[in-house]
């Protein structure tokens, strides 16, 4: 069973998709905040992290560095769950844009995009082709 780590501000968004994904056979793991999130990340290497982009204190951006910094989770793929929207969409392009100008770091690896709210099937599509590989 594949495990995914959901690290989000709000105990409901996490609920509810630790619910939805359970119900798909997928093992989840929560974290209230990126520093929660980032401890459990390093404790159980998930094979996939689902990181809220806009939260209190370190922001998913900056959880995102920080996991790329650890070696046993520089390949672990990111869903970045965002409420922020340029344009109606926010997609790679546009959250690489803001890593280098507010962060000063290039976005790199297997990393996808989805706004909040979403979409129940595009989220397991996304979710099951982000863990078949880039």
């Amino acid at each position: 069973m594949q495990k995914i780590l959901i690290i989000d501000d709000e105990p409901e968004v996490r609920m509810l998709m630790a619910r939805r994904l359970a119900a798909s056979r997928f093992e989840t793991l929560e974290a209230g905040d990126g520093a929660a999130g980032f401890q459990k990340a390093k404790e159980t290497k998930p094979d996939l992290i689902i990181l809220d982009l806009k939260m209190p204190g370190e922001d998913g951006l900056q959880i995102y560095r920080l996991m790329r910094s650890e070696p046993e989770l520089q390949k672990v793929p990111v869903l970045f769950l965002t409420a922020i929207s340029t344009g109606g969409k926010m997609g790679r392009e546009s959250l690489a844009l803001i890593a280098s100008a507010k962060h000063g770091f290039e976005l790199s690896g297997n990393y996808e995009v989805m706004g909040k709210p979403y979409d129940s099937k595009q989220l397991l599509e996304t979710l099951r082709r982000m863990l078949a590989g880039p």
